[in-house]
Order: C-alpha cells, then structure tokens, then sequence
C-alpha cells in the first residue's frame, strides 16, 4: 500500500468518525488527558498511580499522577481537578449523603474498576484477654487520624457492636504506630484497614503472641447495613504468625474511578486499554499480581461509569 492509498484511508476513517458519531462511542475515544489523584508518597496507591500513567502514556494520552488520599480524591476529582482517582468502597456512600468528614453530597462519580479488597484488621495482644470487640471497651487502643478510611472503618464497626470511640482510651497513628505502640505495651492492639499481608501487623505478629478479633454473624451484617461499601470477607490461615484459622471480617474494595461527566467513549476508551494491558497493570504493584479481569469488573458502593460498563459487558465479565 503506497502512501497516497494510506493518506485516502486515514482521510476516510477520519470522515466517517465525524460524520458518524456512533462509530467514534462504539470503538471508544482516548481523552485529551488525565491526572489521577493516588495516595501519600511512599504507599501503595501512589506507586499504582505512576504505573497507571504509564499504561495510559504509552497508549498515547498525556498523564500525571498526583499525590492524594481516599476521602479527599473524591472531592478534587469531582471539582474536575483530575479524571481519575483512587479509593475505598466504603467511602463513596458517605460522600454520596454529605456524611462527615463531606460538607455537602457528591454525586458525580462513578467507578472504573476494583483493584483488590482492603481488609478490617483488629489485633490485640493474645494475653490481653480480650476476644471480641465489646471487650474493647475501657482499653488502650490505637485507631487511626481523623479523616482516614480505617478510622471510618473502625467507628462503623464500634458503632456496630453498640460502642463509640469514647468507650475506648483512643489514641491514634500510622500502623507503624500502632505496631511500636503494641509492642512496647502502651496499647492493648490496633486497627488498620489495609492489604494483607500487611507490614505493621507482620511485625507486630513477629514480636509478640496476638490474635485477630473476628468481624462476623450479627456485627458484620450492621456494619454492611451501615455503610454498603463492606463486604464479607476474611484474613486467610497462616497470614500471620500463630494465625492456623482464617478470620472472619469485612473488607472495603479499593476503587478507581472518573467523573461521571466523562463521555461514555471515553470511559469506553479507559477500560479497553486497562483490559489490553492487564499483564502491564498486574506489574505495577505485588497485590495486583493475580488480578483477573473479572474482578477487576466488580464494584460496591459505587456504580460504573456507562462506557465502562459497556466495555465489561462486551468482554464478558460484567452482567
């Protein structure tokens, strides 16, 4: 084919995208560009933000990741100082009714996809005697700063079992906090929704003798009533040391998602290109290592943006 012959068929496809608009949602269309709002520097969100702008440099569209949070995403995303961000599935419910830490109702967003369950971790010291949540109350224990996905988490699992944050002596950190914390007995355990295995809670499991506090039967079926983003789930056997049993909790799905006022070709676009690089996004970070496209393909607490749901449907993974 000669150049001439290429000139005539780029002109073509040209004329028949324009003339035609429905060929253009049909086949998706790339945005101008994207800046997605990740995580502190140093976590696991920011670095899958830098691989994600890779994956969509690479496909040819102009891309920043910047640093961000999971409640605070939500806002700037939703102002239109980005595209695209990361977060919980526990949190848009709350940012969808004006509940605190939000000053007023966001609406317009919607989900891409899931990249993987954050579990409820609750650890406390196994001499401490306790064995359930209730037996918090009157504890040392230590939560996370305000505003935090695990310091939502954790209120709503009080406030599930009858307690607040005031029946407990509360103090709040990092995990890596909570872990020098427990270690040197200040605390009787603490709390962290987060990826497992995770590195605060294998520390802290290295150093002492624990045991998890189950999430489950009644506490679990208030906490998902309260908040829709939860789901059922559990911390594998042998996670952690001295851990022989799964243990039964909710877990919170990280999101990324995109301002619902973004065209369903371009959504169409974004899920096309992060399911024909799926090997590349599974390389960004060790938790997506076995990511399949179907999971990927699911949501809680937050419904899919239409061209994205367009594109799963058509791949079979979204019904």
């Amino acid at each position: 084919m000669n150049l001439r012959t290429l000139a005539f068929a780029g002109m073509a496809l040209a004329f028949s995208c324009a003339a035609y608009p429905g060929v253009v949602a049909a086949q998706g269309r790339a945005p101008q560009q994207l800046t997605i709002f990740t995580g502190p520097q140093g976590g696991s969100w920011y670095a899958m933000g830098g691989g994600l702008a890779r994956i969509f440099q690479e496909a040819g569209v102009r891309t920043s990741s910047e640093v961000g949070g999971g409640i605070s995403n939500l806002v700037v995303v939703s102002n239109g100082r980005g595209e695209m961000g990361f977060t919980m599935s526990v949190v848009p419910p709350a940012a969808a009714q004006g509940q605190a830490p939000f000053r007023q109702p966001i609406t317009n967003l919607r989900a891409v996809g899931t990249i993987g369950p954050n579990h409820v971790h609750i650890v406390v010291a196994a001499d401490s005697g306790v064995t359930s949540l209730a037996e918090l109350r009157g504890r040392a224990f230590a939560s996370q700063p305000v505003g935090n996905v695990t310091t939502e988490a954790f209120r709503l699992a009080l406030q599930a079992a009858g307690m607040t944050e005031d029946d407990l002596q509360l103090t709040r950190g990092g995990q890596g906090y909570g872990a020098s914390q427990m270690k040197d007995r200040r605390i009787v355990g603490f709390t962290a929704t987060t990826l497992t295995p995770s590195p605060a809670f294998l520390d802290v499991s290295q150093s002492l003798d624990v045991r998890f506090l189950p999430i489950d039967g009644d506490l679990r079926t208030r906490m998902r009533q309260l908040n829709p983003g939860f789901r059922d789930g559990e911390i594998p056997a042998g996670t952690y040391r001295g851990q022989t049993a799964a243990v039964p909790t909710v877990v919170t799905d990280q999101l990324i998602f995109v301002r619902a006022e973004m065209s369903e070709a371009e959504g169409y676009w974004i899920a096309r290109t992060l399911a024909e690089n799926l090997a590349k996004l599974r390389a960004i970070h060790v938790s997506l290592a076995n990511l399949q496209l179907a999971d990927f393909a699911q949501t809680s607490g937050m419904e899919f943006h239409p061209g994205v749901a367009r594109y799963w449907r058509e791949a079979g993974v979204l019904r």
